[in-house]
C-alpha cells in the first residue's frame, strides 16, 4: 500500500495575495492521490505559520510519523509550502524523508525525489524559494525606509500615544497629546519616573492601554516622534505630522534623562533585549519571571544562552522572591519566544478566535457597583449631618464625631475601589483585530522594539505552569 502524507501550509498574507488557501491546496492534493491511486495516510496542516523556520505543529507531527516508518510519500502543492529556507528544505528531504525511504513529491513543479533528476531539481528550486523570501523581505524593508524618508510614520501594530493613525498619516489626538505634555512637564519638574507613572496611571488612559508600566513613560520621554521626527533603521527624518513637544523642551528632558541614567550618548539600559520581559509570571508561587543567562564554551566558541526564570528560584533579588522553595521550570529564550509568537500568528490567521477566547474567560465577580452605591450613601449621610449642624439640631461634638466616622469608611471604600480588579480588557476587540492585521509582517520583519510593542499590546500576562503556560490576552 502506497501510504501518502499530504502537507499543506499557508500564511495569512499568502492566502490573501496568492490564493494558497488550506482548502484549495488540500483538494488539489487529494485529486492527485486519486489519480495516482495512492492511499492518504493523513493530512498535516499548518495554518498561519511562516515557512522561514520548522517550528510548526503539523510539520513536527509529519516528521515524527516519517521517522516511525508510517509513510511512503510526502505530497505538497508547491515546494515553498514545505519551507522557504534552502537549508531546512534540503535537511527535510535528505536527512528526514530520503533517509527513511520516503519520496517527496511537489505537484506544482511536477517532479519527485524517486528520480535523480527530481533530487537535483529540489536543490535548485529550494535556492530560488529562499531567494524569493529574501527579496520580499528586502523590498518590504526598502519600502518602509522610503516611507520614513518621505516623513511618514511606518505604521505597524503600535500607534504612538498622542496621535491617531488615519489614512496612513499621524493626526494629533488632543486628549492624549495633553497627557504627553503632562509627562514632560512632570519630568522637567524633577519628578521621578515611577511617580510620573503612578500619577498618569491614576488619572488617564489612552487608546490602546494605560500608564501601567515605567517603560511607557520612558518611551514617551525619549521618542523624537513628539518633535515631528520619524525614525527608522536607526536614522531620523523630518516627519509630515505635527509635533506635540517643543524641540528645546524635548532636548532638555533627554539631557536630564541621560544624566539620570548615567548613559549619555548610549542606548537606554532599561530597554530589554528580550521580547517577553515584564509579561511572565510564575504559576507556582506568583513571582515574576525575568531573563538571565549563562556563558558556555571557551574562546571563539564562547556563547551566551539566555533563559526566562522565576525570581523566587533565581534568588537574585530578595525583594522579588515570593517562595524560596519554588522550582518552576526555566525556559530558554529561543524556545519560549517563538512559541508565543506562533500563538499570536494563529490569531492573526483566524481573527474569529478573538471572540472565542473572550468568551472562554470567566468573568470575575464585580463589586464596583455595590461599593460605589455605598460611597454615594455615605455622601448623603455626611450632607445630612452638615444640615443638622447648620440648623443647630445636634451638638457640635456629636456631629464632628459622626462625620469623622463616615469619612473614615468612605476613604477605606475609595481605596478599595481604586485597587479593585474587575477584569476589564486593556484593548477592545476592534483594536485587537487592527493589531493582528499587521502582526505577521511585524513579527517576521520588524525590529526588536516593534515586535516587543506588538506583543505587549496584545498580551497582558503569561503565566508559566511547569512545562505549560497560560496567556492573558489584552482584549479579555
Amino acid at each position: 500500500m502506497n501510504k501518502t502524507a499530504i502537507y499543506v501550509r499557508v500564511s495569512t498574507q499568502e492566502q490573501v495575495m496568492e490564493g494558497y488557501s488550506i482548502g484549495a491546496q488540500t483538494e488539489k492534493l487529494k485529486s492527485y492521490c486519486s489519480i495516482k491511486d495512492w492511499t492518504i495516510y493523513d493530512i498535516y496542516t499548518d495554518g498561519g505559520f511562516s515557512g522561514s523556520n520548522m517550528e510548526r505543529p503539523g510539520l513536527t507531527k509529519l516528521i515524527h510519523d516519517v521517522r516511525q516508518n508510517k509513510i511512503n510519500n510526502v505530497l505538497v502543492y508547491k515546494l515553498d509550502r514545505l519551507s522557504r529556507s534552502q537549508k531546512d528544505t534540503l535537511y527535510l528531504i535528505e536527512d528526514v524523508f530520503l533517509k527513511h525511504h520516503v519520496n517527496f513529491v511537489s505537484i506544482n513543479e511536477n517532479f519527485d525525489t524517486s528520480s535523480p533528476f527530481g533530487r537535483a531539481m529540489i536543490g535548485i528550486l529550494s535556492v530560488f524559494a529562499q531567494l524569493e523570501r529574501e527579496q520580499i523581505k528586502e523590498r518590504s524593508h526598502m519600502g518602509r525606509v522610503e516611507r520614513a524618508k518621505e516623513g511618514y510614520f511606518h505604521g505597524g501594530g503600535f500607534i504612538p500615544i498622542g496621535y491617531d493613525y488615519v489614512g496612513g498619516v499621524l493626526i494629533i489626538n488632543e486628549y492624549e497629546a495633553m497627557q504627553v505634555r503632562k509627562v514632560f512637564k512632570l519630568f522637567l519638574n524633577d519628578t521621578p519616573i515611577d511617580r510620573i507613572q503612578k500619577t498618569m496611571n491614576s488619572k488617564y488612559t489612552y487608546k490602546s492601554g494605560n500608564w501601567g508600566s515605567h517603560s511607557v513613560v520612558r518611551n514617551v520621554i525619549t521618542n523624537n516622534l513628539y518633535i515631528g521626527k520619524v525614525s527608522f533603521g536607526g536614522k531620523s527624518y523630518d516627519g509630515k505630522h505635527q509635533p506635540i513637544i517643543d524641540e528645546e523642551v524635548f532636548n532638555e528632558a533627554n539631557k536630564r534623562y541621560a544624566a539620570r541614567s548615567n548613559i549619555k550618548g548610549k542606548s537606554n539600559p532599561f530597554k530589554s533585549k528580550h521580547l517577553l520581559t515584564g509579561l511572565l509570571y510564575c504559576g507556582n508561587c506568583g513571582a515574576r519571571y525575568f531573563a538571565k543567562g549563562n556563558y558556555s564554551g571557551r574562546g571563539e566558541n564562547k556563547r551566551y544562552y539566555p533563559y526566562y526564570t522565576c525570581y523566587s528560584r533565581a534568588k537574585t533579588n530578595k525583594k522579588l522572591v515570593v517562595d524560596p522553595t519554588c522550582k518552576n521550570t526555566s525556559f530558554p529564550v529561543v524556545k519560549l519566544e517563538p512559541i508565543i509568537i506562533e500563538e499570536i500568528k494563529k490569531l492573526a490567521f483566524d481573527p474569529s478566535r478573538i471572540n472565542e477566547i473572550k468568551g472562554q474567560v470567566p468573568k470575575k465577580e464585580n463589586d464596583q457597583p455595590v461599593i460605589e452605591s455605598r460611597i454615594a450613601e455615605l455622601d448623603k449621610q455626611i450632607s445630612r449631618m452638615l444640615d443638622l449642624y447648620q440648623n443647630n439640631n445636634m451638638p457640635f461634638e456629636q456631629i464632628t464625631a459622626r462625620i469623622e466616622q463616615l469619612n473614615d469608611e468612605k476613604e477605606s471604600l475609595t481605596d478599595e475601589l481604586n485597587n479593585l480588579d474587575i477584569n476589564q480588557p486593556t484593548i477592545t476587540i476592534d483594536q485587537a483585530a487592527e493589531l493582528l492585521s499587521r502582526a505577521s509582517d511585524i513579527l517576521d520583519n520588524g525590529s526588536v522594539d516593534e515586535r516587543r510593542k506588538l506583543i505587549h499590546s496584545l498580551i497582558d500576562r503569561i503565566t508559566i505552569y511547569d512545562t505549560d503556560f497560560e496567556i492573558q490576552w489584552s482584549f479579555t
